[in-house]
């Protein structure tokens, strides 16, 4: 018997506008419990709009959200503690550092060693206590006050934590020790993280599994990159997409009709060789060559086709850092979405 998931989606749209099209359409989505998952996808894709539904501070316009087999509500008591959304843009208290941390263990009603836990929290985030506890919110650059809004939720000692493009406004330092305190916190029995972000890389890197969304709705597969047109018809019926300032083309097949994208599935795209009949090919630098815990093979982020990209390689044909080297493809495994 499969596991029960953590979440269960069924029929669920969100619409913000009467008669418009809903900002989410799913209607069906499992989330299983443990680890992390990553939700993918470009703007408009319905993303930050999955995470509300998913902390429960939106109700959905249509359908059914169940949370470990139990149909909740927005703000219900029984999930009111156990699941914490830090969205895009942090907020935090007009107050110092400390009490923005604490403020959550105070509303839970916690009385014993907050002092430790706050400084606890600061520290797995990368913030040594004894500089930070007394600033103020103004006081903060934006990755700091990132890192201080987590820390926050991180007290709360949440079993689900949903994290809303936590590094988009971060430097280096402070994405690689977010990418830590996500992976420490998902590492715990019982506990599952729930995040989005564009960087691809960084999300492959933290993600066991990711959901790809587009315009709203689930694909059911991880694209590796879309491309938006527009599309040229070249010489004997071939298709382009010019990228790098118009300076490099990659062939596509033939678009169904004006305005749509081009969908790359990660699963069509292979490295290193040479085209075959009805393949074709771009060229892409390799970036970083990783090994991570639980994957088989290589992971390999490059940028190609105007686009980063993070793939799997067999060890024994992992490339080097720094090359270049073909990406491979059959036409006939292009999306149009």
């Amino acid at each position: 018997m499969s596991e029960q998931p953590l979440y269960l989606l069924e029929g669920v749209t969100r619409s913000y506008t009467s008669g418009g099209p809903p900002a989410l359409d799913c209607p069906g989505l499992a989330i299983k419990k443990g680890g992390v998952t990553g939700i993918s996808g470009p703007n408009g894709s319905g993303k930050s709009t999955l995470l509300k539904l998913l902390a429960f501070t939106e109700k959905p316009t249509t359908g059914h959200i169940y949370f470990e087999g139990q149909e909740e509500e927005p703000f219900s008591t029984s999930i009111r503690h156990r699941v914490t959304l830090l969205p895009q843009i942090p907020f935090l208290l007009n107050r110092s550092v400390f009490e923005n941390v604490s403020y959550g263990l105070n509303v839970k009603g916690e009385k014993k060693g907050i002092r430790a836990k706050v400084h606890h929290f600061l520290e797995t985030v990368g913030l040594d206590p004894d500089r930070f506890c007394r600033r103020s919110r103004q006081e903060l650059s934006g990755g700091e006050a990132q890192r201080v809004a987590l820390a926050a939720r991180l007290a709360l000692d949440p079993d689900v934590l949903i994290l809303d493009e936590p590094t988009a406004s971060v430097d280096a330092a402070s994405s690689h020790l977010i990418r830590q305190a996500v992976l420490s916190f998902a590492e715990r029995p019982g506990k599952t993280v729930i995040l989005t972000s564009h960087d691809g890389a960084w999300l492959a890197d933290v993600s066991q599994e990711i959901c790809f969304f587009f315009r709203g709705k689930p694909l059911h597969e991880k694209m590796g990159f879309l491309l938006f047109g527009p599309f040229k018809q070249a010489e004997k019926g071939r298709w382009l997409y010019a990228y790098g300032d118009g300076r490099d083309e990659i062939e596509v097949p033939p678009p169904p009709r004006e305005g749509t994208v081009a969908a790359f599935p990660e699963s069509i795209l292979r490295l290193g060789g040479s085209p075959e009949e009805g393949e074709a090919a771009f060229e892409a630098v390799v970036r970083e060559v990783a090994w991570r815990d639980g994957i088989v093979g290589a992971q390999v982020t490059l940028s190609g086709a105007g686009h980063a990209m993070t793939l799997l390689c067999r060890v024994d044909r992992a490339p080097e850092p720094g090359t270049r080297i073909k990406v491979i493809y059959p036409l006939s495994g292009v999306v149009w979405l």
